[in-house]
């Protein structure tokens, strides 16, 4: 008998805990509602059973609606990939994928570490590196300020449609832009039929919290809807500002907002692929800022992790290696390790946020780098420990007796490599030797690793027809835009200073 299938499992949350936040959220839901802003979603969940008020965007849902609402979710969520070998199943019980931030706008220079705002060819930097860490499992955007920024997201994905072979996240800004996106995805996969079977595209809508969902975010919905495209449904709640202040409040907030974008999503496309995926901060009570490094965001994730797992089934992606420090130091390291663990542990399907920095906002190649080492790290821990005849090596130390070694032993020329994670950015050398190579940290040899990737690694070209193709679709919607046809429904990249600019701003 062996161990080779249990894998770490931690619970954050009793079973009469879980069932509190569920009963409680439906509670919520049923007598307070939410302010739905969106025409078409009102219908569908005015058809589909949801009390409604005349000339208000207020709706309360059933209980009965939401709950039959969460049996249609699927247990397992595909996503495709330009290289079908980098094709990924996020289902209960599986392992997890990661991917890097989206949304943010600030970015690490790689050689002379200064922080500006991201341009085009830090885009194309940031996807490379992307495709080429072994443990970046898909690929999320960054936000380039030279742009235009009503068609910003379309051209983003018109980048990485060509840099990478993975399959790609964007965070839109407009259905109306969606819709180009969508053009794009089916260019690519020649049809509609295929991107239903494995969209290369997923795409994350948010509720605003408290209880609301904007015009733009339902209209996302709406329009990947019909192509099963995977949507990671989002809310960001603060706690002690647009939350309850306590881990418990904002767990049952978010959740309760949660449940609503799943029947609205459900109600609307019956099956329609589905992300849990909350992103929750704290207001620091001696900054103002809203914090993701706080230990309970990481315990808050975890919980998560753990309902969706346990009582929901359906698929979670939560935010893990993010810190709020402002640079790749031991805060950073420190924070990213115990957010990615607790919801890893907890069992989350993937985990977001790799190479993030400062509350939401800022993207670090070297950081991105350090995290694809820190994943490995992690995925190891998952492993766990295997026990059968061999690996336990019985043979190994009848051979090699009292006072023996075993360094030369087949046992250890057979599990040297595959027992052990070796970190590609890490020291391993005795202090002279150390010394006699530079005296590098981590920090540079990362870099050092980020410059040979950027340097070698290349994908398989796109046909120049499809390219042109492309082309053509962005194009279209610059010229959309030029006609004030596509407008940008919100003022930046990052939900997350989309929440500190309505909270500023004493909306």
């Amino acid at each position: 008998m062996t161990n080779s299938t249990l894998k770490p499992k931690l619970r954050l949350l009793s079973d009469e805990g879980m069932a509190k936040i569920h009963q409680q959220s439906l509670e919520v839901l049923e007598n307070v509602g939410m302010n739905i802003n969106h025409k078409r979603s009102l219908e569908v969940l005015g058809e589909a059973g949801a009390k409604m008020e005349k000339d208000s965007t207020r709706v309360r849902f059933p209980k009965k609606l939401v709950e039959d609402s969460l049996k249609l979710v699927p247990d397992r969520v595909v996503y495709g990939a330009r290289d079908p070998e980098h094709d990924l199943v996020a289902e209960i019980g599986g392992d997890f994928h990661t991917r890097p931030l989206t949304g943010g706008e600030g970015y690490i220079d790689l050689e002379t570490q200064e922080w500006r705002k991201v341009l085009t060819k830090d885009l194309v930097e940031w996807i490379t590196l992307a495709d080429g860490l072994e443990n970046v499992d898909y690929v999320a955007s960054i936000y380039p300020d030279d742009m235009n920024l009503a068609t910003r997201d379309v051209y983003i994905l018109r980048m990485m449609l060509e840099y990478s072979v993975k399959h790609l996240e964007v965070q839109p800004y407009t259905g109306t832009g969606v819709r180009y996106m969508v053009e794009m995805i089916k260019a690519v996969q020649g049809g509609s039929d295929e991107v239903k079977k494995r969209p290369l595209l997923s795409v994350l809508t948010s509720a605003l919290t408290p209880l609301q969902f904007l015009p733009y975010a339902l209209d996302i919905l709406f329009t990947v809807g019909p192509l099963n495209i995977p949507i990671e449904m989002n809310t960001m709640p603060i706690a002690g500002a647009t939350a309850p202040m306590s881990p418990a409040g904002t767990l049952l907030l978010a959740n309760a907002e949660m449940l609503a974008g799943i029947t609205i999503a459900q109600s609307a496309f019956p099956g329609m692929p589905l992300m849990y995926a909350v992103r929750n901060l704290m207001l620091d009570a001696w900054t103002g800022l809203s914090l993701q490094g706080r230990v309970e965001t990481s315990m808050i994730a975890g919980a998560m992790a753990q309902m969706c797992a346990e009582l929901y089934k359906m698929p979670s992606n939560l935010f893990g290696a993010v810190s709020d420090a402002m640079v790749t130091d031991a805060q950073s390291i420190m924070e990213r390790t115990i957010k990615v663990l607790l919801p890893a542990l907890a069992g989350t399907n993937v985990i977001a946020g790799l190479g993030h920095m400062e509350h939401c906002y800022t993207y670090d190649p070297v950081q991105l780098v350090l995290d694809d080492d820190l994943i490995g790290m992690v995925r190891r821990i998952m492993r766990g420990i295997e026990i059968n005849d061999d690996v336990l090596g019985l043979d190994a130390i009848l051979r090699v007796g009292p006072g023996g070694n075993f360094l030369t032993d087949d046992h250890t020329l057979k599990y040297f490599k595959t027992e052990y994670f070796t970190p590609k950015s890490t020291n391993r050398w005795v202090r002279n030797v150390w010394k006699s190579k530079g005296e590098k940290d981590a920090n540079e040899l990362a870099r050092e690793r980020a410059r040979k990737i950027l340097a070698e690694h290349r994908v398989e070209p796109l046909d120049p027809k499809l390219l042109a193709e492309l082309d053509k679709i962005v194009a279209a919607a610059d010229k959309a835009a030029a006609d004030g046809e596509l407008t940008h429904a919100h003022g930046g990249g990052s939900i997350g200073s989309l929440v500190e600019q309505y909270i500023t701003e004493g909306k």
